[in-house]
């Protein structure tokens, strides 16, 4: 659904309200309205308690930094040989990273994802994670074109990736249209 950022805030505050259930939600966007998204309207979203949401969380910049310099510069040269180890060690720091950010707060926002999908990591955890009272919002650059969600769609096409079908309902996922 095509939703300006206004009434995104208001879709998502109606959502925050459920106690129960799932509570993953994505606001797909160009780069450029992700930003402004973030930038303008997000700082006015309230909590149904009329509390600020707070700012998004960038994934990519927190992943590397739970890395000590010695343990970046191994992973880093070891990436190309053991890809697979990699991509373990990230999905478990990233699993710690939202466990120990919805210890602290029920709502979190996160954004930046490009690292995860560079080692086509699943995002399950954020499925997973969300239930409960425990929200999570994905601000993420893509768009829909009928039943798809083409992640990335400003790239070429070489670096275009699918939002998995099952991750989000319907009813949880919002287009910017400005």
């Amino acid at each position: 659904m095509r939703l300006s950022g206004h009434e995104i805030n208001t879709q998502l505050r109606q959502k925050l309200a459920m106690p129960t259930g799932r509570h993953l939600y994505v606001v797909l966007g160009t780069y450029e309205r992700i930003e402004r998204y973030e930038r303008a309207a997000f700082r006015e979203a309230r909590s149904p308690e009329d509390r600020p949401l707070g700012t998004a969380l960038n994934i990519n910049h927190s992943l590397l930094e739970r890395f000590g310099d010695d343990e970046l510069k191994w992973l880093v040269r070891n990436e190309a040989g053991m890809q697979e180890t990699v991509k373990k060690q990230l999905a478990e720091e990233l699993d710690t990273l939202i466990a120990e950010r919805l210890k602290e707060t029920s709502f979190l926002a996160i954004k930046n994802l490009e690292l995860l999908f560079a080692y086509d990591m699943e995002l399950h955890c954020f499925r997973i994670r969300a239930t409960n009272q425990k929200h999570i919002l994905v601000l993420l650059p893509g768009e829909r074109v009928a039943d798809r969600i083409t992640l990335f769609h400003e790239a070429p096409a070489t670096n275009h990736r699918t939002l998995p079908m099952n991750l989000v309902p319907e009813n949880h996922l919002w287009e910017l249209s400005e």
